[in-house]
């Protein structure tokens, strides 16, 4: 609420405010913070006609001052304006030029040059594509690195993981895939967890594999390689991994079987496989919300996700508090993946149990292990944190448990 008055303030008085090294210290962080957040910030239609005339005074200047730049930076995208090439007077804010003209430029050169599996068929897929390509997701800026990387065997017991063989411990350089790696965070996070490890990461969206590429560049990590590609597709890369990681994925699928069907059959037998699905209780305000969406015919534009998005705050219904507490909340594309998205299935742990039976699968354990610290105060440090069913008893008792995901780890029998 600050940060949108004092950047409405200053839109406003532009042509009385004297620029200041603090203030264009400000400004500069400032745009860096929307332009991270994707301008998700409300703005009112008086702001938006300043803006417009912002924009036209730029357009039409030989060159314009520093806060003209900055403040119209903090309201949109500098990258999508034809005269953004020739401005100089971002040159005295190297980090401020680099984030908001030089990355994202480069980042079309990068999705150019994406290589890709085979065209997109499936008319849900092309749809979460279209949506993931207009807002790639997350934008992020830093990534925590693990400390040190890790055997296989190092994972598997770390994570107290409950394996049927044990042979995937003795594998010294195991071949990864990751089904659906969006801007490159998972990517990373498992290229660098993983000791000896050789990465294949697929997305739909070129936007976010250039996003991924630049920052694994950036990062100089060099055993990833990026491809576009959709999840029933993938049987034509005609490889087998040892480790498959899928998560937040297979939900936005039109089947999400189908999807998992192809991952099992690309995993080695004895391979793990780490998936990421929505929880049917852990979800049901987001649902609740999903409906009033589609009752109300709010589209997916910025200017709609912003206004319902104020409307969220100044409710103060129970299950609209809920979502403004959400880390989700606070930028364009996290919103839209949390309550837009053209595509949501969720699971009960149940359902979960009959997948994996059907799917040849054996549950391993979860990710989280204050979850399964929790589960364990609840049930008896000798209870069966491998049982699905008690597990279900526990969500029902405590349905907020799995508000991100149910993440896990299981294995091809």
């Amino acid at each position: 609420t600050l940060f949108v008055s004092m950047r409405r303030i200053l839109l406003a008085g532009l042509e009385q405010i004297e620029a200041s090294p603090d203030l264009i210290y400000f400004l500069s962080t400032l745009s860096l913070h929307c332009f991270t957040n994707e301008y998700v910030y409300f703005e009112t239609e008086a702001e938006s006609e300043l803006v417009n005339g912002l924009e036209v005074a730029i357009a039409q200047a030989s060159q314009p001052t520093i806060m003209e730049t900055l403040i119209l930076a903090t309201y949109r995208p500098l990258h999508q304006y034809d005269w953004s090439d020739k401005l100089q007077v971002l040159d005295q804010l190297p980090e401020v030029k680099a984030r908001l003209l030089d990355e994202p430029l480069s980042e079309r050169v990068i999705a150019e040059n994406i290589p890709v599996l085979a065209e997109v068929d499936d008319e849900v897929s092309r749809k979460v594509r279209e949506q993931y390509e207009e807002s790639p997701y997350p934008r992020w800026v830093k990534q925590a690195i693990p400390q040190k990387v890790s055997s296989v065997a190092e994972v598997c017991n770390e994570a107290t993981l409950r394996l049927h063989s044990e042979d995937i411990k003795s594998v010294f350089s195991p071949k990864i895939l990751i089904a659906g790696c969006g801007t490159g965070q998972h990517s990373i996070g498992t290229a660098s967890r993983f000791a000896n490890c050789e990465v294949t990461a697929v997305d739909l969206s070129r936007a976010s594999l250039a996003y991924a590429q630049r920052k694994t560049s950036e990062l100089g990590i060099t055993n990833i390689e990026y491809l576009q590609a959709d999840i029933l597709n993938l049987g034509e890369l005609d490889q087998e991994f040892d480790i498959i990681e899928s998560a937040g994925v297979l939900h936005h699928m039109d089947d999400p079987m189908a999807g998992w069907r192809v991952l099992v059959d690309l995993l080695k037998t004895g391979g793990l496989m780490n998936i990421g699905l929505y929880s049917e209780l852990a979800r049901r305000h987001i649902v609740k919300t999903r409906e009033e969406i589609g009752l109300q015919g709010i589209g997916t534009s910025g200017d709609e996700i912003r206004q319902f998005r104020q409307s969220l705050v100044e409710s103060s219904a129970d299950h609209h508090q809920l979502l403004t507490d959400s880390g989700d909340f606070f930028s364009l594309s996290t919103l839209r993946d949390l309550i837009f998205h053209v595509q949501e299935h969720r699971f009960t742990l149940l359902q979960i149990q009959h997948c994996l039976d059907e799917l040849g699968l054996k549950f391993c354990g979860f990710e989280d292990k204050d979850i399964v610290g929790k589960f364990k105060h609840s049930f008896g440090k000798d209870s069966d944190a491998c049982d699905l069913s008690l597990w279900h008893q526990f969500e029902e008792e405590n349905p907020s448990t799995f508000a991100g995901m149910y993440q896990f780890w299981c294995q091809k029998t």
